[in-house]
């Protein structure tokens, strides 16, 4: 069975995946809040910290429940908190999960949603056992695509507007990746 508990810390080349806390409001805050960070999120930015720290309580409580985890991203070197990425929408009966991330806008562009998420692929994987890993995201989102794309996910659908946010109505790419696609020895 699945534990959250101690934290599984993680570790790539540049960062430390690291067990988020609550003095990483103001930070992830800044994040949130940023326009460009949630484009294409089909949500408003983040308008007050408060916001921030209802998001926060529900990933404290879906890590406790064990039906869902988040990572924060830090620099080895320094600490600096750049991003989170996870899972959740966990199906545990069919083995799969959603993952989800955002970055600071400074950081994009270097590589480092590639290099975290492979490790974090390989931890739903192998200790919570998923078969299946899909993102959703907004077709426009290239930049998106492209982490995806060489993660190894394939497009499996598009869903025609499916979502009304801002007075319109969008589309959603799904994207999965299967267990054996990912850990291809």
């Amino acid at each position: 069975m699945v534990s959250f508990t101690p934290f599984p810390t993680l570790e790539t080349p540049r960062l430390v995946l690291r067990e988020l806390a609550p003095a990483d409001a103001e930070t992830i805050f800044r994040i949130q809040s940023n326009p460009e960070v949630v484009r294409y999120f089909g949500r408003p930015a983040h308008a007050t910290l408060a916001e921030t720290e209802k998001l926060l309580g529900i990933v404290f409580d879906a890590q406790r429940d064990v039906t869902g985890i988040r990572w924060g991203l830090s620099f080895k070197d320094s600490g600096e908190l750049l991003g989170t990425c996870g899972f959740w929408r966990w199906n545990k009966p069919h083995r799969y999960a959603e993952v989800g991330y955002e970055l600071t806008p400074a950081f994009w562009g270097r590589g480092l949603m590639v290099e975290a998420l492979q490790p974090i692929l390989r931890y739903g994987f192998t200790q919570m056992e998923l078969h299946r890993v899909e993102a959703v995201i907004d077709p426009n989102n290239q930049a998106s695509r492209r982490v995806l794309e060489k993660l190894g996910f394939k497009r499996d659908a598009l869903m025609r507007e499916n979502w009304f946010y801002d007075g319109k109505f969008t589309d959603s790419a799904i994207y999965g990746l299967l267990e054996q696609e990912f850990l291809v020895e």
